[in-house]
């Protein structure tokens, strides 16, 4: 991204225009994205390590689940639904505990 004070602040007509539209478009591809495909959203992975506590918050996805991991906890979310599928120390663990409710 530029970072001189043109990009920050537009102010003629068709610049404003040209955000508006393509804000539109993000929109509505988003949209399509969601609620015609049922696709499931790109999620980056993600490390954070607080600070003050020293506490490690990470966030990862695989094939079915997205996991969020804070300390040694991890919760997992399903990809799909993004319904949230339980916890554990372990995605094993997270996996057969879901198949044992399935069953």
């Amino acid at each position: 991204m530029k970072s001189d004070p043109e990009t920050l602040f537009v102010t003629s007509r068709v610049g404003l225009l040209r955000l508006r539209v393509q804000d539109w478009w993000r929109q509505s591809l988003g949209w399509v994205l969601e609620k015609v495909l049922h696709s499931p959203a790109k999620i980056k992975e993600f490390e954070y390590v607080d600070p003050i506590t020293n506490e490690t918050v990470f966030l990862s996805t695989g094939a079915r689940y997205s996991v969020l991991r804070v300390g040694g906890r991890h919760f997992f979310f399903n990809r799909l639904t993004g319904r949230f599928d339980g916890t554990g120390t372990s995605l094993q663990e997270g996996v057969v505990a879901r198949l044992e409710l399935l069953d």
